[in-house]
């Protein structure tokens, strides 16, 4: 089963096997949609064949009641009375002609038509849903009178009466005086009549109705799916009094119903025609759901395999471009949406690698030009030195001290400026600003004084180099005054709480208050441009970087009292004591 399962999903790209899942998810979920609405059909057509069914039996039930009172107006009108009964028996017995002579007679003494024929014609006129009527005497056997819509006057017949079709109300002839049995009356009510507009219902549901009087009697039965055989299994089961359901359960859906009290009222239903009329709605909805399931599948399939193909196609793409072919590019115009997108971005990523493998290489053959250059101008500052270092000794040798270590001074700042190092101690730092302000001090005599101070714990910190030289330059650029004697300059450093402090502190000519914001906007506004911040925004920069969010620098400066630049950072590092 894995296996299967892995051979359906083993697909090239990623967008195939989202293909798959996507398409046994849609059609997982049509099946369902179906699944559930041919449940619910089921339901939906049991419940509506629930409700026919009571429809029916209440139709039923109303129908005998009414048809009780109009079998008794009938009774009433043919065999009501002891003379009514002796002129059915007379119009059963007589000749015609003998019976017209008892007629006329009547009419002289009564001037009443009591003639049979006309009673029977006028319960066809008066009851429009009476189909037939039967009339028998016990006396005289073997004979019996019919009439129906065709024959209204009635028609005197031999025999035994046939089985009414039909609703058969059935009522004893009755001595009026004794209540003795003198015969009977049958009043057979139309089928339609009896269903009235359920007519087509019951013959749509197979719906197969039965009604039996207290007696057991069938009295009414409409039957298009029971067979002979199950009729008079029924009609036996309701004259011993067995239970009708569980004997017909199995292939009808039954319902019987006595609450009435004037009769039982069976209905069954057939199972198969139920089952068949489901299966024909579910038959539609699953083909519909079917068609629309395939054709979300073929729109699918071909989104995807066009889809597909896009990816393949910027995929060799970039196998070539992995081959070393930057010169390949993915044509534009033959992806879509996002992909033209990812297309664009690649052909921009590979024209931008091509250009940046041609710029390294053409940078690295001036690189190998410039070592090349380096190396031949090494001898250049090795010269300088041992040159300066010659004249030092020479002055050492004729006594000239100051000279030497002007010399010495000099040549450590040379030698620091052409050194490769990127990062450097706090003690050297200090030590290379502090032969720089050496050199102004022996420029300029007796007019310039400079005080270094650093903590021993903090000689070994890293920072970047030329950080602090740059803030004591702009001192003797833009700060101080030579025409003075007291021009000093100072650098502290030291341990604040968790933080390293520098202090570059002057008693030069200082700021404006409009310069320094100008200069202090400077440090956070790349777009300022100024002349004398370079270097300082260079530092701040640099020291940003280095340090990162720990690091702050304070400018305050006053026209009369000097400059105080401070640096402040937490130093991350490891701190060895001296």
């Amino acid at each position: 089963m894995k296996r299967i399962i892995k051979k359906l999903f083993k697909k090239e790209y990623l967008i195939n096997q989202l293909m798959q899942i996507y398409s046994l998810l849609l059609v997982g979920i049509i099946l369902l949609t179906v699944a559930a609405s041919c449940v619910f059909i089921g339901h939906n057509t049991h419940v509506s064949l629930d409700t026919k069914m009571n429809a029916v039996v209440y139709q039923l039930d109303n129908y005998i009641a009414n048809q009780k009172n109009v079998m008794d107006g009938i009774y009433t009108d043919l065999v009501g009375s002891q003379a009514k009964v002796e002129n059915l028996r007379n119009y059963l017995r007589m000749t015609p002609t003998e019976y017209f002579d008892y007629t006329a007679e009547a009419w002289e003494i009564n001037q009443t038509d009591v003639r049979f024929p006309s009673l029977l014609q006028n319960q066809f006129f008066t009851f429009s849903d009476l189909s037939a009527i039967y009339l028998s005497l016990d006396e005289a056997e073997g004979t019996y009178l019919r009439a129906d819509r065709l024959i209204r006057n009635g028609q005197k017949v031999s025999g035994q009466i046939p089985e009414p079709e039909g609703l058969t109300m059935v009522r004893v002839i009755q001595n009026q005086y004794t209540g003795k049995p003198l015969g009977t009356i049958y009043g057979v009510f139309s089928r339609e009549a009896a269903l009235g507009s359920l007519v087509e219902t019951v013959a749509e549901e197979g719906i197969d109705s039965f009604i039996f009087n207290d007696a057991g009697e069938l009295m009414f039965s409409n039957t298009t799916q029971t067979s002979s055989k199950e009729q008079q299994q029924l009609t036996k089961a309701v004259q011993s009094g067995e239970k009708i359901t569980p004997l017909f359960s199995k292939k009808y859906f039954v319902r019987v119903n006595s609450d009435s009290g004037q009769a039982t009222v069976i209905l069954l239903t057939s199972k198969r025609l139920f089952w068949k009329n489901v299966l024909q709605s579910s038959t539609v909805i699953f083909l519909v759901g079917s068609l629309i399931a395939g054709i979300l599948l073929v729109i699918l399939q071909r989104t995807f395999k066009r889809y597909s193909k896009q990816v393949a196609m910027i995929v060799n793409v970039t196998e070539t471009v992995s081959e070393g072919n930057l010169k390949t590019r993915i044509d534009p115009s033959l992806v879509q949406g996002e992909l033209n997108d990812l297309a664009t971005a690649i052909n921009f990523m590979i024209a931008s690698l091509d250009q940046y493998i041609e710029d390294i290489y053409n940078l690295e053959i001036k690189q190998r030009d410039a070592n090349m250059r380096a190396l031949q101008s090494q001898i250049n500052p090795h010269f300088l030195y041992n040159t300066l270092e010659y004249i030092r000794m020479y002055a050492l040798s004729r006594q000239q001290e100051e000279l030497a270590d002007v010399v010495y001074a000099f040549s450590a700042l040379l030698r620091n400026n052409t050194s490769q190092e990127k990062t450097t101690s706090l003690e050297k730092e200090l030590s290379f600003c502090e032969k720089y302000v050496y050199l102004y001090q022996m420029r300029y005599p007796d007019r310039i004084a400079y005080h270094f101070v650093i903590e021993d714990a903090l000689k070994k910190i890293q920072l970047p180099k030329f950080t602090i030289q740059p803030l004591i330059e702009n001192y003797f650029v833009h700060g101080i005054d030579y025409t003075r004697n007291d021009n000093a300059i100072s650098v502290k450093a030291y341990m604040e709480q968790n933080q390293t402090v520098i202090k570059v502190i002057d008693n030069g000519k200082g700021m404006s208050p409009e310069r320094l914001q100008e200069v202090i906007q400077s440090l956070s506004d790349p777009a300022v441009d100024t002349a004398t911040s370079i270097g300082l925004r260079n530092v701040h920069e640099r020291l940003k970087s280095f340090f990162g969010s720990s690091y702050s620098m304070e400018i305050d400066s006053d026209q009369m009292a000097g400059t105080i630049i401070t640096i402040r950072f937490v130093y991350e590092g490891t701190f060895d004591h001296v």
